[in-house]
């Protein structure tokens, strides 16, 4: 018997901005290796420069999906990643008085 679930309407893909997996991959890894913040502009630059173009909807379908995970923050100054919180902070963090 199968579940009556609605559809999932995707949240992060629109037409004409449907990146595939690789971009992701050259996004997070020019991200990753930036030495600071760095903007939109630049990282399609350093993308064109790997040899792996992508238009700018999908360079900011995949900032959206990264922004939306934690991956990702921006600032006046550009985009820069986030790396992923330890074990021991993410408890204090849940466990932490709130203001």
């Amino acid at each position: 018997m199968a579940l009556a679930h609605p559809v999932p309407r995707p949240e992060f893909a629109r037409p004409g901005a449907n990146p595939t997996l690789e971009t992701i991959e050259y996004i997070r890894a020019a991200l990753q290796r930036a030495d600071g913040p760095i903007s939109r502009n630049r990282l399609l630059d350093v993308l064109s420069e790997w040899g792996h173009s992508t238009s700018r909807q999908s360079l900011n379908a995949v900032l959206g999906f990264l922004g939306e995970d934690g991956s990702v923050a921006e600032g006046s100054k550009g985009l820069i990643w986030v790396p992923p919180a330890s074990e021991p902070l993410l408890e204090i963090i849940r466990s932490g008085k709130r203001l």
